[in-house]
């Protein structure tokens, strides 16, 4: 993330995680083929990408967690607000570099 952010890298990282039920994978099937597939997209690194490529289209008072402990999401509002904050400030620095795109 930090080298697609830095322009190091031409594509994002992939955040997306998939599982397969009842099949052996990989194999030569492709994934559209196989009887059960989950994909999973952990929010965090769905932010934290939007975030760094500029692409952000969430305020940083109502992300919209979906995490069953009320502490837990509530510290984790708290640490994305604050890494925000840190990002914003970086980008005003003199001689930070803009990122790409």
């Amino acid at each position: 993330l930090i080298q697609f952010q830095k322009g190091q890298t031409p594509t994002p990282p992939p955040f997306e995680i998939f599982l397969c039920f009842g099949e052996e994978w990989p194999d030569q099937k492709p994934k559209e083929k196989k009887l059960i597939t989950v994909q999973v997209v952990p929010v965090a690194a769905r932010l934290l990408l939007e975030m760094f490529s500029g692409e952000l289209s969430w305020s940083a008072d109502s992300i919209p967690l979906q995490i069953s402990h009320p502490d837990l999401k509530d510290r984790m509002v708290e640490q994305f607000k604050e890494l925000h904050q840190l990002w914003q400030s970086h980008q005003r620095l003199p001689g930070a570099q803009p990122p790409p795109g």
